[in-house]
């Protein structure tokens, strides 16, 4: 059975159908498109972005990790210089734990405990965001410094400090 919906108007009555209805509850709570997407601050898809941005350092992570073994398959391998073995083999280290490991689990409970509790929402959904692109920007920073030869070389137990 279809509801309609009459709002009174000074032309007369105005009959909105539930395909109306439904584009104006999208008009205001719907996510925006394009660039303005870059603002979301629902709690599904900042989850999702923690999650997929997670996966994405973790093949960051995959790969220095893929370098530190061909480094080590051979006896007296120069492959890699001593110096930027240690670089690699921090920011293996560092990558998979607070670039991966971290930001995925904190990406799960931002998707699934707003569900689990039946909220609308995250208490500071602004907050969350902020701190997503934070991790996004510092974490960008972080790969860089391996790429300009001056991330931090302190060895594999550097992570834990």
């Amino acid at each position: 059975m279809t509801t309609i919906n009459r709002e009174a108007t000074p032309e007369g009555d105005n009959i909105k159908g539930p395909h109306q209805l439904h584009s104006d509850l999208h008009e205001i709570w719907g996510n925006p498109r394009g660039l303005r997407a870059l603002t979301i601050v629902n709690h599904t898809t900042l989850g999702l972005r923690f999650m997929v941005t997670g996966m994405v350092f973790f093949l960051v992570g995959g790969l220095l990790a893929m370098l530190v073994r061909t480094q080590l398959a051979l006896p007296d391998q120069d492959f890699m210089s001593p110096d930027i073995y240690s670089q690699v083999t921090t920011m293996h280290g560092t990558v998979m734990m607070f670039l991966f490991a971290i930001p995925m689990l904190e990406g799960l409970a931002i998707y699934m405990i707003p569900k689990m509790i039946g909220a609308r929402d995250l208490v500071c959904p602004r907050l969350t965001s902020l701190g997503y692109w934070c991790y996004l920007f510092g974490g960008i920073i972080l790969s860089f410094s391996l790429v300009l030869e001056m991330a931090p070389s302190s060895g594999w137990f550097m992570y834990t400090r």
